[in-house]
């Protein structure tokens, strides 16, 4: 590990036996972890020696804070679930410190972990975020018959997106909720439209709409 250089750690989508070799080793010889407070408990807490920098919507700040302990010397990873450049932190970094600075360690995204679980394959999906209401146009890509891998989150629930789609012929497609990934609580399966108004489905979690193969 570079003392000089900041790293972006992919750590998959949720328990720590699915980080790689490469993140493990890295977060090992890190001296200040930064992250969600999830991530920080998972992989950091039980290793014990480090200085964690726990993220709660004060990125500004946490930023500011772990630059400054990186030009202190310390040794700076930011720890991000799933793929570090989708939709992720890991831009965010990159953009304040700059590519030279910063190395990316990729781990197992949500969305390929979705699709292993239904064993299905991904050609042709278009992934999509909803998170912190980013003005995606749902409707239109349903209406262009896109198959679809869409991540929400508390403010963009299936019931906003079966609002987003009223009066749409959905016949053709098959729907999947993927939510608490590789955690006890677990669920990948599929659902129907009438499901979508249900309010027990995590907000954290992937819809899943592909086509059928003879629709």
């Amino acid at each position: 590990m570079d003392r000089e250089r900041l790293y972006i750690v992919g750590c998959g989508p949720g328990t720590p036996d699915m980080l790689t070799m490469r993140a493990r080793s890295i977060i090992e010889q890190a001296t200040v972890c930064v992250g969600a407070e999830r991530l920080l408990e998972e992989l950091v807490d039980r290793v014990g020696g480090k200085k964690v920098l726990p993220l709660r919507g004060n990125y500004s700040e946490v930023l500011k804070e772990a630059e400054l302990l990186w030009k202190e010397g310390e040794r700076v990873v930011f720890l991000v679930s799933g793929d570090p450049l989708l939709y992720s932190l890991g831009t965010m970094v990159i953009e304040r410190f700059g590519r030279d600075h910063c190395d990316v360690v990729p781990g197992i995204s949500s969305v390929q972990y979705a699709f292993a679980r239904l064993k299905e394959s991904w050609n042709g999906y278009m992934v999509v975020s909803l998170h912190g209401g980013r003005g995606v146009d749902v409707r239109r890509l349903f209406e262009e018959g896109r198959n679809l891998a869409i991540l929400l989150d508390a403010g963009c629930s299936l019931e906003s997106i079966r609002a987003m789609l009223e009066g749409l012929d959905l016949s053709g497609y098959r729907f999947f909720m993927a939510a608490n990934l590789s955690l006890p609580d677990e669920r990948v399966e599929e659902i129907g439209l009438d499901e979508f108004h249900k309010g027990d489905i995590p907000s954290l979690s992937i819809l899943i709409a592909g086509r059928n193969k003879d629709g």
